[in-house]
């Protein structure tokens, strides 16, 4: 089964975007790019899921071709998948074309409506457990004793 591993908004300015969700929806800052200014980039969690907040656009940025880059929003949705590869073929039977941008481990899908679908079979677990405190982290992902 596939489970939401992130969202991604984009915005002109993520630094301030990311304050706005931090101090209204507490949610914890897990990085940012660069560390000093989050100007191209902050990751935020709840402790269930990845909320990326991106600047999108430059000449360095990942794209669908025209459009998406450019828009204001949400620019894609990760799914934690259990098997990439089987998961890649679904999707192009689906009528979803792979997108520049794709690696091995993560593998980007332009889906209906132009909206990048990001899979990848792997997450961010560690990231999460080594920058949220323990009592704010879910089961899910809680470190084992």
């Amino acid at each position: 089964m596939a489970r939401i591993k992130h969202i991604a908004l984009s915005t002109e300015d993520p630094a301030k975007t990311a304050e706005f969700y931090k101090d209204v929806f507490g949610l914890t800052e897990l990085r940012r790019e660069p560390k000093d200014t989050g100007a191209d980039g902050v990751w935020l969690s709840d402790g269930y899921i990845y909320f990326a907040i991106l600047k999108y656009g430059g000449e360095d940025t990942p794209n669908l071709g025209e459009g998406p880059s450019t828009v204001k929003g949400i620019h894609h949705i990760g799914f934690y998948v259990d098997d990439l590869e089987q998961m890649a073929g679904t999707l192009a039977d689906a009528g979803c074309a792979e997108c520049p941008g794709s690696s091995k481990v993560n593998r980007k899908f332009k889906g209906p409506d132009g909206l990048m679908l990001d899979v990848r079979h792997r997450g961010w677990d560690e990231q999460i457990k080594a920058r949220m405190p323990l009592d704010q982290l879910t089961p899910a992902s809680s470190p084992e004793p």
